[in-house]
């Protein structure tokens, strides 16, 4: 078996960045304007 400490770092990478584009598409699929001035949801969803 695999040690944890071997495939657990890239799993917490690879499921951030993973959930981070997902929050993307949804923002640009519901139209969600970011930007410099915008609150930090808008800014993360935003396109």
């Amino acid at each position: 078996m695999i040690p944890f400490s071997d495939w657990f770092p890239l799993a917490a990478v690879g499921a951030t960045f993973t959930v981070l584009g997902g929050v993307k598409l949804w923002g640009l699929s519901r139209g969600i304007v970011g930007g410099a001035g915008r609150p930090m949801v808008q800014r993360l969803c935003g396109t």
